[in-house]
């Protein structure tokens, strides 16, 4: 009868054995056959996944953007938001959409600077307005320059144009086909906003 407790005592100490080493083995991740036991799977089994540098899914502009990029950031929405207004008003006219031209653009930015410190048709140099084409060698039969200054929207600053008759008359000339738009923030004068310029060819 003694023998036999010792029998079953042994047997159930090599069973609990038996059961700690396998489940030891499903927590340490044990190679091989994959092992499920209680809803627990053998992760090293998975396929790994590898996603390429140019994969991962970026921002328009970094959340930690400086403040110049978000500056050029607006600059080029608001150059979007002139252009549009300015082919609703033509279009309303029964005219042909304006094309918006880089290299006008680069004249135009230069005005709006320059009309910063004075705002003039004249620039501060003495020359006429027409030199900032020639000086980018653009070459035209028909050129015209619209400004404005203290705007800060391009709504605003487009409402204003279409309500002054020499403004509108170049917004709604039959004879372009090119817009350049530039602005600049006012800084160290009286004016909130931005100064805007506008230059037009055919």
């Amino acid at each position: 009868m003694k023998k036999r407790y010792i029998l079953l005592a042994l047997a159930g100490a090599l069973c609990l054995a038996l059961l700690l080493r396998v489940d030891q083995r499903i927590l340490e991740g044990t190679r091989g056959p994959s092992i499920q036991s209680g809803g627990l799977l053998d992760r090293s089994m998975l396929p790994e996944v590898s996603i390429e540098e140019d994969d991962v899914p970026l921002t328009d502009l970094p959340i930690e953007a400086t403040p110049e990029e978000r500056e050029a950031a607006r600059r080029a929405e608001y150059v979007a938001e002139v252009l549009s207004l300015v082919n609703e008003a033509r279009e309303e006219a029964g005219l042909e959409a304006l094309t918006l031209d880089d290299t006008l653009c680069t004249a135009a930015q230069t005005r709006a600077e320059e009309c910063v410190g004075t705002f003039s048709h004249t620039r501060p140099d003495g020359r006429a307005y027409r030199t900032v084409l020639e000086d980018l060698e653009v070459t035209s039969t028909y050129s015209g320059e619209n400004l404005a200054t203290g705007h800060t929207t391009p709504k605003m600053v487009v409402d204003r144009w279409m309500q002054s008759e020499g403004h509108r008359a170049n917004i709604l000339n039959e004879h372009y086909t090119k817009i350049g738009i530039g602005l600049e923030k006012n800084t160290g004068n009286r004016y909130k906003g931005y100064a805007w310029a506008q230059l037009f060819t055919d």
